[in-house]
């Protein structure tokens, strides 16, 4: 009787087992390969190859590749007071000259770079005219005579390398001279011929403002070149009482509103201890390293 027993209980039990492997065979579990575990922050260490990219602002990773960083920082270029001297030689009037122009001169000038941003300046130079108007009856003749200019002129790009300038200027004008009119032919009807007489010696003074906006490029070592738009007005004007000016040296004909110069300059750096143009950042204001 009770190995009747033991034999029935040792068959459930096989039963049993048998019908848990069918199931599990015919519903088999997938592992959660997706379980998030929280992360040991207090002892992660730093990732290799853990490099800092100026301009940007989080640590840049590199880890076995090949990475280009592109520099995108600003920089600016901080120039000591006294940076410079300029010497400059006007040779627009001489190159319309050779072109068939009957009046001009030539000029030169000098400047004193102050932080590649101010530029005081002074010009003198020379003029004279002879001309025969057509259709008129008369012929000017302008002396050789002196002029002279100060100003000063702002450089827009001042932050930048001194290779490249733009530049906004103000000055004030001045010349004493001397002009003729000679062979002025009047027509007399009264007595039906010609006279012909002139005005000898003419004197003069005048003053004049001018307005300018320039552009000077660097051609080789200390050697530039620049063009300038003029617009200038006079400011006092002496008139005699038979004759008016028709030249005024410096200035140009009379009646003209707007001129143009074309200059060559040569720079003379002024090297003193302490004085060198140092880069900086232009978001930080911080030195930039070479």
């Amino acid at each position: 009787m009770k190995k009747a027993v033991i034999i029935i209980l040792v068959s459930l039990i096989c039963s049993a087992n048998w019908a848990v492997a069918q199931k599990r065979r015919a519903n088999p579990v997938k592992e959660n390969y997706n379980t998030i575990l929280p992360a040991d922050i207090k002892n992660q260490k730093k990732p290799p190859f853990t490099k800092k990219v100026p301009g940007l602002k989080a640590d840049t990773i590199i880890r076995d590749t090949l990475f280009i960083a592109v520099d995108t920082t600003k920089k600016h270029i901080k120039y000591p007071k006294l940076n410079s001297i300029i010497i400059g030689a006007n040779i627009w009037d001489p190159l319309m000259r050779l072109m068939g122009q009957s009046y001009g001169g030539i000029g030169f000038s000098a400047e004193l770079s102050m932080w590649n941003k101010l530029f005081p300046h002074i010009e003198l130079g020379v003029g004279s005219a002879n001309n025969t108007p057509e259709d008129m009856n008369f012929t000017y003749k302008g002396k050789t005579s002196l002029y002279g200019k100060i100003g000063a002129r702002y450089n827009f790009t001042h932050n930048n390398t001194s290779d490249y300038q733009a530049l906004l200027g103000l000055d004030f004008g001045y010349s004493n001279f001397k002009y003729s009119i000679e062979n002025v032919t009047i027509d007399s009807d009264y007595w039906g011929e010609h006279i012909t007489t002139s005005l000898l010696d003419q004197k003069s003074h005048a003053t004049w403002a001018e307005l300018s906006f320039s552009l000077r490029v660097k051609l080789i070592s200390s050697i530039s070149m620049g063009w300038s738009f003029i617009y200038h007005f006079k400011l006092s004007e002496k008139k005699n009482p038979q004759s008016t000016a028709w030249y005024i040296p410096g200035f140009g004909n009379r009646d003209a509103k707007v001129t143009g110069a074309f200059s060559v300059y040569y720079t003379l750096p002024i090297k003193k201890k302490g004085t060198k143009a140092l880069e900086k950042d232009a978001y930080t204001g911080e030195p930039l390293k070479d």
